[in-house]
C-alpha cells in the first residue's frame, strides 16, 4: 500500500447545505415497490432524502455552504488560496463549476479554481489536494463537494432511486505547524467502472434522441440512457470484500486498533451496508458516524455532511478520525485526521440562503 502524507494544516471547519426537500422513502418508494417498501426501508435503513428542487445546482449548494463558513471563520476573500470543487454534477460540461464559485464569492483572481470529477470516494480526494494547495500557497483552501444527483436518477429506476440523496458542502483548510498529519491511501480499478455510471453524454457515446426515452428493465424499473445506472449487487460485493479489505489494511499500516479511534466516517452507501462494514473492521457502533438514514446517499459529500451533522450537535474534538469513501471508478479513498472541537460544524438549510449571484 502506497500512503501519502501532509503536515502542517487543520481543518478549520465543515458546513453542509441541504436542499429544499427533504422525502420521506416510504411515501416517495411506496408506488415503485408496493407491499414491499417497508422491507425496502428495513434493507437500507434510509428513511429520508434530501433532494433539490428542479434548478437549483451542486454549485448552488456548495456556494451557500461556502458563504456560511467563511463568514462562522471570519475569513477574508484575500486569505484564500484555491478552491477545490469535488463533484461529478456541474452546471456545465464546460467550464467547470470551480471558476463560477470563486466569482460568486468574490475571491480574488489569482485564485487556483478547478473541479475534481469523482463520485463517492471524492471527499479523500478533495481533503488531499485541499492540504496540498494550503502547504504550497501558504494560503487557506476551499474545499467544495456537492452533487444533485436527482438530476440523473430515473423516478422509476428501483436501483437508484431509495438511496440517491443531494447536499452541497464546503471545509475549510488552514495552515498550522502544530497540526497532526493527515495520511492517505488510495484504490483504483477502473476495469469495473460500468458498475456504477451514466453511459449516455460523454464524448465515447454522445447524447442520441433515443437515449432520452426510457428503456424497461426485467424488474420493472425504466431509466433513460442519460440516467445513473448502478449494479447494486456489484457496488456491495466492493465495499463487502474490496474496500473492507483495503481500509483494514491502511489501518494496519497507521498502526491504527479499532478501539483507538475516536470516529469512523464512512460514506453512506447505506446504513446496513456501512453497519456490515463496520463490524468487518472491529470498529464499535456507537464510532461509527451515521447520516444516511436522515438525508440518503449525496455520493462523495456524505463524508463531510455526517461530519458536519454530527459536530454541530456535538462540538466535541475527535482526536483519531478515520474516514473512508467507495464506489464509482470503482475507487476508494481513505485517511485519518484530527476534526478540532473548536472548528466550525454546521448544517443549513438552501430555502434559507438561496442565492443564484
Amino acid at each position: 500500500m502506497h500512503k501519502v502524507s501532509v503536515s502542517g494544516v487543520r481543518l478549520a471547519g465543515v458546513v453542509a447545505c441541504l436542499p429544499e426537500q427533504l422525502l420521506d422513502n416510504r411515501v416517495a418508494c411506496e408506488e415503485l415497490f408496493g407491499d414491499s417498501v417497508e422491507t425496502l426501508i428495513k434493507a437500507t435503513g434510509i428513511e429520508k432524502r434530501a433532494i433539490a428542487a428542479p434548478g437549483t445546482t451542486a454549485l448552488d449548494l456548495n456556494v451557500a455552504a461556502a458563504r456560511c463558513l467563511l463568514d462562522a471563520t471570519g475569513t477574508a476573500p484575500e486569505e484564500i488560496g484555491a478552491v477545490v470543487c469535488v463533484t461529478f454534477t456541474p452546471e456545465y460540461l464546460m467550464p467547470s463549476d470551480a471558476p463560477s464559485a470563486q466569482h460568486r464569492l468574490g475571491l480574488p483572481t489569482d485564485v487556483m479554481a478547478f473541479d475534481v470529477s469523482m463520485a463517492c470516494s471524492g471527499y479523500g480526494y478533495g481533503l488531499y489536494l485541499g492540504a496540498t494547495l494550503a502547504r504550497a500557497t501558504n494560503k487557506k483552501v476551499l474545499v467544495l463537494d456537492g452533487d444533485v444527483q436527482s438530476a440523473y436518477v430515473s423516478d422509476t429506476d428501483k436501483a437508484t432511486v431509495p438511496v440517491m440523496a443531494d447536499v452541497g458542502t464546503a471545509s475549510l483548510i488552514v495552515g498550522d505547524e502544530s497540526a497532526e498529519p493527515w495520511d492517505f491511501a488510495f484504490y483504483t480499478d477502473g476495469s469495473q467502472r460500468e458498475a456504477l455510471f451514466v453511459p449516455a453524454g460523454g464524448t465515447r457515446r454522445p447524447t442520441r434522441p433515443e437515449d432520452l426515452e426510457p428503456i424497461t428493465y426485467e424488474d420493472g424499473s425504466s431509466r433513460r440512457d442519460v440516467d445513473i445506472f448502478m449494479d447494486g449487487f456489484a457496488i456491495f460485493r466492493f465495499v463487502a470484500l474490496t474496500a473492507s479489505k483495503f481500509i483494514k489494511e491502511f489501518m494496519t499500516v497507521e498502526a491504527i486498533e479499532p478501539d483507538s479511534l475516536d470516529a469512523f466516517v464512512p460514506h453512506q452507501a447505506n446504513i446496513y451496508m456501512i453497519g456490515q462494514l463496520a463490524k468487518k473492521l472491529r470498529i464499535a457502533d456507537a464510532m461509527t458516524w451515521k447520516s444516511g438514514h436522515l438525508f440518503g446517499n449525496p455520493a462523495s459529500a456524505s463524508i463531510p455532511l455526517t461530519i458536519a451533522h454530527h459536530q454541530s450537535t456535538h462540538a466535541a474534538e475527535a482526536g483519531r478520525t478515520l474516514i473512508a469513501g467507495f464506489g464509482g471508478g470503482l475507487s476508494i479513498s481513505v485517511g485519518v485526521l484530527r476534526l478540532p472541537g473548536d472548528s466550525v460544524y454546521q448544517v443549513i438549510e438552501y430555502g434559507e440562503v438561496a442565492d443564484h449571484g
